[in-house]
């Protein structure tokens, strides 16, 4: 499985911050109601204020544990647009890797 993003956002900066990770393991999936129930902080952090978060859209919140050389214990969010589908398929991958795309490279 793969899991895309339009750049190489810093919250995908591998442990030595020298790149981003080109892997990572789904580790839950929540619903978001919409963009007003994240914080500003959390916004800035997950778009690194380089992309938009629509309105009034449901949300899904999928956090990833990065791969570490030391056993550390470093995640990320990311927040995609919620369909039924995407739902689905996102909690039926709990616990799998995924390869991390970086769409402009």
């Amino acid at each position: 499985m793969e899991i895309s993003f339009a750049k190489p956002f810093r919250k995908l900066l591998n442990q030595n911050g020298d790149g981003v990770v080109t892997s990572a393991k789904l580790i839950s999936v929540f619903n978001i109601s919409d963009k007003s129930q994240l914080s500003n902080s959390f916004i800035e952090y997950d778009t690194d204020m380089d992309y938009e978060i629509e309105e009034n859209v449901p949300l899904l919140m999928l956090i990833f544990l990065k791969p570490s050389s030391n056993n550390a214990k470093n995640v990320f969010a990311t927040i995609r647009n919620w369909s039924e589908e995407k739902e689905s398929f996102y909690k039926d991958q709990i616990g799998k890797e995924f390869t991390v795309a970086i769409e402009s490279q």
